[in-house]
């Protein structure tokens, strides 16, 4: 019975955040846009800087949505809920906090990257282009990492406007300070410092590996360090949200 119940608050979370026709157009957005692979790929001598710049959101329309879709269930399906008090009607059912936390966090955050996943995958092996695993993983850590920290600030702040402000402030001054920061390194010629900074725009690394550089061990550092971060995010959420009151 208790089984039936978290199933069935489940479906309401999914189908709240997944109505018709949102999956009948992402999902073959997402796979027809990757088409970007084979034009970056395909120019002469740049195959690598083609297929990394091809994973760089706001380049990519596929990443890019994976991006948005995640945003848009956290601040704008889960942040009204705790911000008009709606949440509660989830508490009314015999379902421990701790399993609602988990429904939400996978619909909200987790299935748009599974979809991403899939697409891409899918289309790779499509049109026989070779994506390195590394840069699969450092765009799951990056979006993870961006997902997880906006996850925290609505927790925090329980309103949608503070959270999409605060949101794009936050990760746009990650992703432009933290390029900028290791480029000037990479420009200065002193890698060492890159093992600390990497994790705040690793694709900046990526783009100078894909011209001969190797920041293979460098790039790995900033993955984990972008998914220690992940993991303390979802920490302190996941705590929050145990003992919020709504």
């Amino acid at each position: 019975m208790r089984s039936s119940r978290s199933f069935q608050v489940l479906s309401m979370v999914y189908r709240e955040r997944y109505r018709e026709p949102t999956l009948e157009l992402v999902v073959p957005t997402m796979l027809v846009s990757n088409v970007f692979l084979v034009a970056f790929y395909e120019r002469f001598g740049f195959q690598l800087l083609g297929v990394v710049l091809a994973f760089v959101p706001l380049i990519s329309v596929s990443e890019t949505l994976a991006f948005s879709l995640g945003l848009r269930n956290l601040i704008f399906v889960t942040g009204e809920h705790l911000y008009d008090g709606s949440m509660i009607s989830f508490l009314t059912y015999p379902l421990r906090r701790e399993t609602l936390f988990f429904f939400i966090y996978i619909s909200d955050v987790v299935l748009p990257l599974l979809m991403w996943v899939f697409t891409t995958l899918t289309y790779s092996m499509l049109s026989g282009v070779e994506v390195p695993s590394l840069l699969y993983l450092t765009f799951v850590a990056g979006y993870l990492f961006s997902e997880n920290l906006v996850l925290l600030i609505i927790l925090l702040f329980r309103s949608p406007g503070v959270s999409t402000l605060l949101s794009l402030f936050l990760l746009g001054g990650i992703f432009v300070f933290g390029g900028a920061l290791n480029y000037y390194q990479l420009v200065q010629g002193d890698v060492t410092p890159l093992y600390l900074t990497s994790f705040l725009n690793p694709f900046v690394l990526w783009i100078a590996q894909s011209f001969g550089k190797d920041l293979t061990s460098e790039i790995v550092s900033g993955v984990v360090g972008e998914l220690a971060l992940t993991s303390l995010t979802f920490l302190i959420s996941f705590l929050r949200f145990r003992v919020m009151e709504v």
